[in-house]
């Protein structure tokens, strides 16, 4: 897992979006500890899959 500020996020937002897309969460911090965090689509389908199968 990588974490960036949020002001490097946007200088570099090519490079972490390649991070994210190839498997490597990264953190984004932000102020008031409102933090985001990038994944793939990919990514993001199995786990809104693994959701939906706990709700069952």
């Amino acid at each position: 897992m990588i974490a960036t500020r949020q002001m490097d996020m946007r200088a570099n937002i090519k490079k972490y979006f390649d991070i994210a897309f190839n498997g490597e969460p990264v953190i984004v911090s932000r102020k008031e500890n409102r933090n985001v965090v990038i994944i793939s689509e990919s990514e993001y389908n199995e786990l809104a899959k693994a959701k939906k199968n706990t709700e069952y």
